[in-house]
């Protein structure tokens, strides 16, 4: 298997579309041509998990952050960019990043976050459309005319394409029967009819649904099944706001418990003692959670519009602290302890797309950079 194969494979789920404008996701490093021996998965593609990427044989690293967060204008030895950098190039190995197209992803970071602390009736806390910063229609309509005989070859040809699914259902299609009329003209090699005369026939309207980063393949494949020369494919973008994808995860959980076990529950299943947690009511009993992983203190104020009782994060700032406790319970960890369920992920989807052809592996030496003073020697 190549490295360009891993690629589509992880971009076929963890779309590189669904992200924010100039997200360095992606491969970032490495020939995509080259034949992987081995891949590792990471948070975070330290210099540290790539000496281990080394000793393990591993000539990929996947990760869910990128390397470069802002322009590395030398490779200069004895930098923290230019070190990393140096040795992946040198030893040959390349890196995928998922970075915010993981994060809007109902299997990314945040869900496997909700997971982790036994959420229910888990959902997007931001649905996409309502991140003003992300452009897209995430679903079309798509609507087309063919001769009656070609409808189910033109159906096949999108179910292959990974088209026509809604939710948990797929060959999902409305057709009816018209009548289409067309005149071939000079110079046309028409399926049916003569040049210069009008031609009547009975049609198939076929409508199903795409998603936009599946249109151009789903377009590609009707254009192959469909006996005519120029055939009539419409396209219409949709407003249907579905759970597919979105920021961060909001849940409930199976039983109610107070703030303090909470935070013990927290600690215990990331991890980590580092929390700092900005309190709202410590004596209400908690049933509804919003989680966001990383840097989602923005966020605050939709958990609380949400309903939630608590919002799990990382990175307030002091006044942020001082406002969102208004209105919410916060429990800020780490950065990289709300994060770091993406390398296991990442393994387990890569695993379960590819099989046993490679072997792939989970970071041992990808930490937490941050200690509280009781891990301190």
């Amino acid at each position: 298997m190549k490295v360009a194969e891993v690629l589509n494979i992880l971009n076929k789920e963890i779309i590189p579309s669904v992200q924010w404008k100039n997200d360095p996701s992606g491969l970032l490093i490495g020939n995509k041509d080259a034949v992987v021996s081995k891949i590792l998965t990471a948070l975070n593609p330290s210099l540290e998990v790539a000496k281990e990427a080394k000793k393990k044989g591993c000539n990929l690293i996947v990760s869910h952050h990128p390397l470069f967060k802002k322009p590395v204008n030398s490779l200069v030895e004895g930098y923290y960019y230019s070190d990393i950098i140096r040795f992946l190039i040198k030893n040959d190995i390349a890196l995928i990043s998922c970075h915010t197209n993981y994060d809007l992803n109902i299997n990314g970071v945040s869900f496997l976050l909700a997971k982790e602390i036994g959420l229910t009736n888990v959902k997007p806390l931001i649905p996409i459309k309502e991140i003003k910063d992300i452009e897209i229609n995430e679903l079309y309509k798509i609507c087309i005319y063919c001769p009656s005989e070609s409808a189910e070859k033109i159906k096949t040809a999108i179910d292959d394409a990974d088209g026509a699914a809604i939710g948990k259902y797929d060959h999902c299609y409305f057709s009816y029967s018209g009548e289409g009329n067309f005149r071939p003209g000079d110079g046309a090699n028409p399926y049916i009819g003569k040049r210069g005369k009008i031609e009547k026939i009975k049609e198939i309207k076929i409508e199903t649904v795409v998603s936009d980063w599946n249109k151009d393949k789903i377009l590609k494949a009707v254009k192959a099944a469909h006996p005519y020369e120029e055939p009539v494919i419409d396209f219409y973008p949709l407003d249907n706001n579905s759970d597919n994808f979105g920021l961060g995860a909001i849940g409930d959980l199976k039983k109610k418990i107070t703030l303090k076990e909470l935070c013990k529950k927290v600690s215990e299943k990331l991890g980590t003692d580092t929390l700092r947690v900005a309190v709202k009511d410590e004596k209400k009993k908690i049933s509804k959670i919003a989680v966001c992983g990383g840097s989602g203190a923005g966020c605050w104020i939709d958990a609380y519009k949400n309903g939630a009782d608590v919002f799990l994060t990382s990175e307030f700032n002091h006044h942020l602290y001082q406002e969102a406790s208004y209105y919410i319970n916060v429990i800020d960890a780490t950065h990289h302890s709300t994060e770091q369920f993406a390398k296991k992920g990442l393994k387990d989807y890569l695993e379960s797309n590819i099989g046993e052809e490679t072997k792939i592996e989970e970071s041992k030496n990808d930490k937490d950079i941050v200690k509280n003073l009781s891990e301190l020697n």
